[in-house]
This record gives C-alpha cells, structure tokens and sequence, in this order.
C-alpha cells in the first residue's frame, strides 16, 4: 500500500481540516470469483472490492474494504467504504463554502492519500458531477458540486463522503495480490449503502463465499 503516489486519477475538491510508473502487466490465475468460476486478470481491478486479509497487519488497511476506481499500468486509485473518519460533516461546511445543509452524513477515510481531498462514492450514474463511472451501479466524483446539491436536498438517493484516497504505483497491486494481502469481491453497492460499517469487512468477504473467521493467511513470501 502506498501513503504516497503520483496518482491523480481524479483531482479532489480540498477539505482545509490543519493549517513514472512502469508498463508491466500479466494475469496470474490465483484469485477467483465463486459465482463466476473463471480466473481474475489482476493486471485490472477496477470496479472490483479489495478485502483486506486477516494478515494484513498495516494500520491504514487492516480490516479495510476498498472499491477498486482505476487500476492501469501506471497503478491503482481506490477508496477504503467501512472506515469512518467523522460522524457528521458539518463541523466541514465553513471548508466546503455551504453555509448549511438539510441532512448530515458520515465521513470516512477514504485512505492515506492526501487526506484533504474530498470524493464521493454515489448511485445512479450523473454525467453533471463528472465522468467517472466504476460499475453500472456505481460513480465516483472529485466534484463539489455534488455536496452543494445534497446540502439542499437534491443529488442522488445514495452516496458516501469520503476524505483521502488509496494510491498503488505501477505493479504495486499486482504483487500485493499475488502475496494474498486482497481477497477480490464483485462490487455490490449494498455494501456501500445499506450494511452497517462494522459488518462490511465480513460481509463483502461473504460476496465470495469466504467466512474470515475461518481464513488461513498464507504469505505469498512463504
């Protein structure tokens, strides 16, 4: 994982809170999806769930759900869904420029990654907040825009705040793939919405069929 990386898939709108990437990319047949039964390309996650397995003993990840937004040959950008940062954005609106808002949200950490920057995981797809699309479900948007509207009771019916990113440099992902740090899951948008941030850890892993409390870490340096 990467507390720092020339990424900028999409730049962030900036949240004041304090005063050459490589081209290799191969498919290893290690990871599967239960309900597909075919071999996962891991030279591209994206629009996939990373899982962080119970071995993963780095504090930004442990324990961490991340939705894979772009992975390329120049590396990975995604956002971690099931930790919270701060119940409630409105200590944030004065930062934001929203004098007030109609609802209040949580904000997670998004990731290690310039945790001044604000994104928005939301559902259904918008061309107005930008182009990103991740799923036929799911988008994300560096636009704030998309809060202005939501502060006055407009925007999508699903969303996430999230501050920070997680980064990956080229081949960053793929190795740590293959050392069984990730478990991959098929997105699922209730994840993101709907089940309770203390069980997506365990219930994105159901996705596959995984139950972690019966997970056998294997270090792929073993």
């Amino acid at each position: 994982m990467s507390a720092g990386t020339g990424l900028e898939a999409i730049s962030g709108f900036l949240v004041v809170l304090y005063p050459s990437w490589g081209d290799r990319a191969w498919t290893i047949p290690v990871l599967y999806f239960k309900e597909m039964g075919v071999k996962v390309d891991i030279s591209n996650m994206s629009g996939k769930f990373l899982i962080a397995s119970p071995g993963m003993d780095d504090p930004n990840f442990s324990q961490s759900v991340v939705l894979i937004c772009e992975h390329n040959k120049e590396g990975a950008f995604g956002l971690v869904v099931n930790k919270v940062l701060m119940t409630s954005f409105i200590p944030l609106l004065g930062a934001l420029d929203i004098k007030e808002s109609m609802v209040d949200m949580p904000v997670y950490y998004g990731g290690p990654v310039r945790p001044e920057q604000g994104y928005v995981i939301y559902s259904s797809h918008d061309p107005r907040y930008g182009p990103m699309r991740i799923s036929d479900e799911l988008s994300v948007t560096a636009s704030q825009e998309i809060l202005r509207d939501l502060a006055v009771g407009r925007g999508p019916k699903k969303f996430m705040f999230a501050l920070g990113f997680a980064g990956w440099t080229a081949n960053q992902l793929d190795e740590e793939l293959m050392m069984d740090f990730w478990l991959v899951a098929p997105p699922d948008d209730r994840i993101i919405f709907d089940v309770p941030v203390v069980e997506r850890w365990k219930s994105a892993a159901g996705l596959i069929g995984i139950d972690l409390r019966r997970f056998f870490f294997r270090s792929g340096n073993s």
